[in-house]
């Protein structure tokens, strides 16, 4: 490695650690699914399951999405809207009928792209034998 090869090596690697690195640790952006609300505003559970427990599984389902979102901008840079899902979740965790009830995004990738998460994603088994848990989520997504 030639000298002007290395110096430009050290010069990238110190431009890294200040641009990843803080004096003050909250100032550091936080990871969506460390920020776990108490409440998510238009929920409505219907069923054994409590609002705790929804909140806890669904809020990975929201991180993601919100994933989704942010990559979708880059195609459509004024996308902006809610989806509202709706999902019934049985006893053992398993996901029964699920639809995206209302939308105003207008963006039929990003609903389809949301629509295959739910179908990969399970909940905790909750509540007694054969009981299930209807669930309205309205999702909010403003750039």
């Amino acid at each position: 490695m030639t000298p002007k090869n290395f110096i430009v090596l050290i010069f990238f690697t110190v431009l890294i650690i200040a641009a990843c690195s803080s004096e003050n640790p909250s100032e550091q952006p936080k990871n969506c699914l460390d920020n776990l609300p108490t409440s998510i505003p238009g929920l409505k559970i219907q069923g054994v399951r409590s609002e705790k427990n929804v909140i806890q599984n669904l809020w990975p389902l929201i991180c993601r999405a919100r994933e989704i979102y942010q990559e979708q901008l880059n195609d459509k840079p004024r996308l902006n809207g809610i989806v509202e899902i709706k999902l019934t979740v049985e006893f053992n965790g398993e996901i029964g009928p699920y639809s995206i009830v209302r939308s105003t995004l207008e963006d039929s990738v990003f609903e389809d792209r949301f629509l295959r998460l739910i179908s990969f994603m399970d909940f905790d088994p909750y509540g007694p034998l054969n009981s299930e848990t209807e669930i309205i989520l309205p999702i909010p997504f403003t750039s």
